[in-house]
């Protein structure tokens, strides 16, 4: 049964949950109400037979001083002024003697006899009182066993009986009452809370129709209106639906920036493939060796250009599927000064009019990947040797000391080329992002690099800056935490 309640869709399993619980309170109250009156109604007749059995018990005892009762003076005790608590036809009294033999009995009996239980006779016959029921004509009755007794002496046993009837009509309603209550309760429970739910539920409702035509239109603009309670605060459908834009706005940016991350890719890689394939089919029709020669060369540098956007690519990929980086200890200053080396041959070999110097080398290690801390300071490098027509570029490394916060290393990469505008500044490390794209294409950047260092700069639990100014030069920085 609990399986197929938790196949119903989450209203019923609300309404079918509130209305059982319902249930159980019920139960539990109708049943402590019902044998709580029951109860108190049988205390309430033996109270009752317990008096009328001491009024009968002085009647009788005061009518006699002889060691025993004799049947004419019972019948005399009963009929003559007669008690007023025995006008109820209900309500029986039967005199015994000692042997159990019935000696009278009040006239509400008639004809009829109250059933003589020979157990309770010896009880009451041994000073004790005690209570049974048993069938008198059509009628339950419940009967009271007490002693006569003459002068301290026992003579007798007497009984008086009363009428469960009014008893168990009174329970019989009662029964019904809780009965019906409880169904009409039930029904008002089901109805009423599948009501709730469904209002509680409908902010979620539409959540869900959102999500579903987001998913069909891939429109992220949609948003979910957020509802207030009476008191004008947020509620938790609310927040739901606040956390919902928000898990929205973040997927449209990521879908956005999904959409042209591939856009970009596919262009950049559309274009060496294209020089690639047009080089190699003018050599299949055969150019004059001059000519033939610059195609040649065209072509290996368009595919060194694609194997470093490849690589790049590759690099990203990795770190979108949280590949993290090594950790060992490592001495920065040697990290630097190998990818200082590295440039200085790269501005030689482009025959480039810039002058690179190793300003500054504070000693200083720290926990990293020398690999990729080697690539993301040779990209910067690169940048500056690429970006930068003639002047000069400065590499240094520095140790900053924070007060409170722990040291960290800061490896700067200052140039002198054309500066960078402000607003290119916010967009500087994101993917495929060119300041002017004809002139980076032409210097076979990938758009990559920049982009690469963030993400070496913060797997190494760092941060990378930049200041730029047009017309006077930039200056990156990459300041990770040292041991």
């Amino acid at each position: 049964m609990l399986k197929g309640v938790r196949r119903l869709p989450i209203r019923w399993q609300i309404t079918f949950w509130f209305s059982g619980l319902l249930a159980i309170v019920l139960l539990f109250f109708g049943l402590t109400l019902y044998f709580t009156l029951q109860t108190d109604q049988l205390a309430r007749i033996d109270e009752s037979l317990k008096r009328r059995a001491n009024e009968v018990r002085l009647r009788l005892e005061g009518a006699t001083t002889a060691a025993n009762l004799s049947a004419q003076q019972v019948s005399e005790a009963l009929q003559t002024n007669p008690l007023d608590e025995f006008a109820d036809p209900g309500v029986y009294v039967q005199v015994l003697d000692e042997q159990g033999k019935v000696l009278g009995d009040s006239y509400s009996l008639g004809q009829a006899r109250l059933p003589i239980d020979p157990a309770l006779v010896v009880v009451a016959l041994n000073g004790q009182t005690s209570t049974g029921e048993a069938q008198v004509s059509s009628e339950k009755v419940r009967i009271f066993y007490q002693a006569l007794t003459v002068k301290n002496q026992v003579v007798g046993v007497l009984e008086v009986g009363e009428s469960l009837k009014p008893y168990t009509d009174t329970l019989g309603q009662v029964r019904l009452f809780l009965i019906l209550g409880a169904i009409v309760a039930l029904l008002i429970s089901l109805a009423g809370g599948y009501w709730v739910t469904r209002r509680a539920l409908r902010p979620v409702v539409r959540v869900s129709d959102t999500a579903r035509r987001i998913a069909a239109t891939r429109d992220f603009k949609e948003r979910i209106p957020r509802t207030v309670n009476i008191r004008g605060k947020h509620d938790e459908i609310s927040e739901l639906a606040a956390t919902f834009n928000q898990m929205i706005e973040e997927l449209g940016r990521v879908f956005t920036a999904h959409r042209q991350f591939m856009a970009d890719t596919s262009h950049e890689l559309r274009t060496p493939l294209t020089i690639i394939q047009g080089n190699l089919d003018l050599l299949k029709r055969g150019l004059p060796p001059t000519e033939a020669a610059e195609a040649i060369e065209e072509t290996r540098e368009e595919a060194a250009r694609l194997s470093r956007l490849v690589s790049d690519l590759l690099m990203l990929a990795q770190a979108d599927a949280g590949m993290m980086v090594e950790h060992h200890e490592i001495d920065l200053p040697q990290v630097v000064r190998r990818s200082y080396h590295r440039a200085v041959q790269l501005a030689e070999t482009q025959n480039k009019p810039v002058k690179l110097s190793l300003d500054k080398l504070d000693p200083a290690r720290a926990l990293g990947d020398e690999y990729r801390l080697d690539q993301a300071i040779f990209n910067l490098l690169d940048n500056a040797v690429r970006y930068t027509p003639q002047g000069e570029i400065h590499v240094s490394l520095s140790v900053e000391q924070g007060g409170n916060q722990p040291a960290r290393a800061v490896i700067a990469v200052k140039d002198t080329g054309p500066g960078i505008a402000a607003e290119h500044l916010p967009h500087l490390f994101e993917r495929f992002y060119r300041v002017d794209k004809a002139r980076s294409r032409a210097l076979g950047g990938t758009g990559l690099g920049l982009a690469i260092v963030k993400y070496i700069a913060e797997a190494h639990e760092g941060e990378v800056k930049v200041e730029s100014q047009p017309g006077v030069g930039s200056t990156f920085k990459i300041i990770i935490p040292v041991i």
